[in-house]
């Protein structure tokens, strides 16, 4: 066996797992829906809803997002068994006029159409950073938002009948680096 043999799957593996272009997969019986983030420019974006039945497209849905796009993640948050669509966005709103990172959460409406469920401006504190994770059984976003010049919190919230419900502080005052390692464990 050649280096290059052992080498090709890491390189490869390393190369799909640092796409700009994320996609998701979910398969209900024999439909395959695929969520997709599109990087048109430096600040236009698309989420991309295709939902296949075998090699067949049945429907595409695709809603362009005119900010900057930090994160991108999908989960059936609210428990329908259709997947929501978690992107992490940095504009201003009417109320903020500060370009921050907000949380947007769209939802597949008759399971094939992106519409918007929540466009959250706030969190307890600034936004910096999320994921969604399974807390037994029930999907949970992990944040991690700064409450200080260098100080940060890690903090869970479950989405509500509107918006995000705070659980629960994991750790605060910490520093960013302790934060992301936080945010990255289960």
């Amino acid at each position: 066996m050649k280096k290059w043999d052992l080498f090709l799957p890491i390189f490869l593996f390393f190369f799909a797992c640092n796409q700009k272009n994320p996609n998701f997969v979910f398969r209900n019986g024999d439909e395959q829906t695929i969520l997709s983030l599109i990087k048109e420019n430096d600040s236009i974006y698309s989420l991309k809803a295709e939902i296949f039945c075998g090699d067949n497209l049945i429907s595409s849905d695709t809603r362009q997002l005119n900010y900057p796009v930090y994160q991108f993640d999908c989960e059936d948050i609210n428990g329908d068994g259709i997947p929501e669509i978690a992107t992490g966005v940095i504009k201003t709103t009417r109320y903020d006029p500060v370009c921050r990172k907000r949380l947007f959460i769209f939802k597949l409406y008759e399971g094939r159409y992106i519409r918007p469920l929540w466009l959250g401006s706030r969190v307890s504190y600034p936004l910096v950073d999320f994921r969604i994770l399974d807390h037994d059984g029930e999907k949970r976003f992990r944040t991690i938002e700064q409450n200080g010049e260098n100080s940060f919190v890690v903090a869970e919230y479950r989405y509500g009948s509107f918006g995000l419900q705070w659980i629960r502080y994991i750790k605060e005052n910490i520093d960013k680096k302790t934060a992301e390692k936080i945010l990255k464990s289960t």
